[in-house]
């Protein structure tokens, strides 16, 4: 994130402590506001297979090449993937609302 974020700065202790303690945070109160892990093991599946498998792939290809009529196909495989995130997102948050 710091590389990301401030690429042209050095490291810098207290913005690490400050990221770091953030991420914990966050995945602390999730689980600690979530009784079924599973739950919160499915949205995370939904999300990072598809964007591992669908999106980023044909994302990195679009970046690295020229336009032409060879990255329609990649541009597609990108709107599939964002379509199956969607329905598995809406099928994991249905199972957990039902459970």
């Amino acid at each position: 994130m710091s590389n990301y974020y401030f690429p042209d700065e050095p490291w810098n202790p207290n913005r690490h402590l400050i990221f770091t303690t953030s991420l914990v945070v966050t995945a602390m109160t999730l689980a600690l506001l979530t009784c079924d892990l599973g739950a919160v093991f499915e949205l995370i599946g939904a999300t990072s297979a598809c964007a591992l498998a669908y999106i980023l792939p044909p994302l990195c290809y679009i970046k690295l090449s020229t336009r032409n009529w060879k990255t329609v196909p990649a541009a597609a495989c990108v709107v599939f993937g964002f379509i199956v995130m969607f329905i598995s997102i809406i099928q994991a948050g249905s199972q957990m609302i039902h459970s």
